[in-house]
């Protein structure tokens, strides 16, 4: 049960995943929303360190994990699991990798269907998340400036967005989907516009993993 609780959570977290590479690539904001229009306005490129805690409906820690990222806009970021598995996430513009190294598997998908019919999915760079999502409250707390965002249609798997920016950064970003489970990432260290090593995007398939090509679904 504990390897199926964890690729769950893995795989859950790579659509969270693809909403923070949204944040790093909208093109605007709403004026409701001058944190989250200040931060899409100077930031081009974002790398951080970062822990994540994965809740239960009942509040109940299920996962936790940390790494580091680096997002660059459009839609090009790389995620770095280090631990307590090691796992990488990678968008590249057009294919995004997923990458399981105790497994030696990874996973190739198209960018826009990535992780099926879900907001994150669709929150690639190429659309403005205010399509789908809308501002419904800005608010101060935990020395942040929050902006909650929530989806448009009802038939979404996911309830509510909050984005805390602490001195034009993002810091912390908390998702919760309609089943209870919510999933909290904080950012330490957090550089925007720092220098980007040429192939920070691409992703080499390491040798003897096995690679699941979905790309043509």
């Amino acid at each position: 049960m504990a390897g199926r609780v964890r690729r769950c959570g893995w795989r859950r977290a790579a659509g969270l995943l693809l909403t923070c590479a949204w944040v790093a690539a909208a093109p605007a904001a709403e004026p409701a929303a001058p944190e989250l229009r200040r931060f899409l306005d100077a930031v081009q490129a974002y790398a951080a360190d970062f822990t994540q805690v994965v809740y239960d409906a009942r509040g109940t820690v299920i996962e936790e994990s940390s790494g580091t990222v680096l997002m660059q806009r459009p839609g090009r970021f790389r995620w770095n699991y280090t631990q307590p598995f090691v796992r990488t996430i990678v968008a590249d513009g057009e294919r995004l990798w997923l990458y399981e190294a105790d497994l030696e598997q990874v996973t190739v998908r198209r960018l826009q269907s990535g992780l099926g019919d879900t907001p994150a999915a669709l929150l690639t760079g190429r659309e403005d998340v205010l399509a789908r999502f809308a501002v419904t409250r800005t608010f101060a707390a935990d020395g942040l400036a929050w902006t909650v965002l929530a989806p448009r249609e009802a038939d979404t798997d996911f309830a509510e967005l909050r984005l805390g920016f602490r001195a034009g950064l993002l810091a912390e970003l908390r998702l919760a989907d309609r089943l209870g489970q919510q999933t909290q990432i904080r950012f330490a260290a957090a550089r925007a516009n720092p220098p980007v090593p040429a192939g920070a995007f691409t992703f080499t398939v390491p040798a003897g993993a096995d690679v699941i090509d979905d790309t043509e679904l």
